[in-house]
């Protein structure tokens, strides 16, 4: 006599995509001493951005999400930019991590910036540079499919006039779904039935008609909504 729950949901629909952006570095010397180097993925120490889903530690893309639960979106990013010219150089990196959806929008997001202007002959270069894991704690609170976008860019200038610039970026979504539990009632024990399994002997126990009420169940058949 016992209640089989059901779980009712949608599959985690989450595939990674890498939208646009190259993701090797780049490098170029000038006519003398100029120079430069920008990679939004330093040094290719990742291919893409990672974006990461977690719930309760698990981030399976097999996992269900449901209305109520609190995920944590992460990215790791990589930008780093540097700029040699001798004369007003600037390196600029700026990253961003956002979802956005039926619940609504949050975002983690900065910039650094670097600029040289060339008085001084010790320093002679610009550069900016990071490693750091982007994060969102993330509530749902409706249904619906919802969408995790990340992006790493770098830029350089030499003599106040940009010379390059890469961006990498990804972009998953997922959907929420509400969470039904159906508790099934698979029997219903009489209090001959309690009488029997308690050893308790008696050929009249399964005919005398006082003992043949059902037992009152906190498992009876019902349905409830999370």
């Amino acid at each position: 006599m016992m209640k089989k729950p059901i779980v009712i949901g949608l599959i985690l629909m989450a595939s990674l995509m890498l939208i646009a952006g190259p993701v090797a570095l780049a490098w170029q010397e000038g006519p003398s001493t100029d120079w430069w180097y920008i990679d939004p993925s330093y040094g290719d120490y990742q291919e893409s951005l990672p974006l990461i889903i977690e719930l309760d530690g698990n981030s399976s893309a097999e996992q269900v999400l449901y209305v109520g639960d609190t995920v944590e979106i992460t990215v790791d990013i990589y930008p780093y930019a540097v700029s040699s010219s001798g004369g007003s150089d600037g390196a600029y990196a700026e990253w961003l991590l956002e979802v956005n959806g039926t619940t609504g929008y949050s975002s983690d997001t900065d910039f650094a910036y670097a600029h040289d202007s060339g008085d001084d002959p010790i320093i002679g270069h610009a550069e900016v540079g990071t490693n750091m894991t982007l994060s969102i704690t993330y509530l749902l609170t409706d249904t619906g499919i919802h969408t995790v976008y990340a992006n790493s860019s770098v830029a350089v200038s030499q003599y106040s006039v940009n010379v390059a610039n890469e961006t990498v970026d990804a972009s998953l979504t997922f959907e929420v779904v509400v969470k039904t539990e159906i508790d099934v009632l698979v029997g219903v024990k009489t209090k001959a039935d309690v009488l029997q399994d308690n050893g308790v002997p008696g050929k009249g126990i399964n005919v005398a008609p006082g003992l043949q009420k059902e037992v009152p169940n906190d498992n009876s058949a019902k349905g409830k909504n999370k």
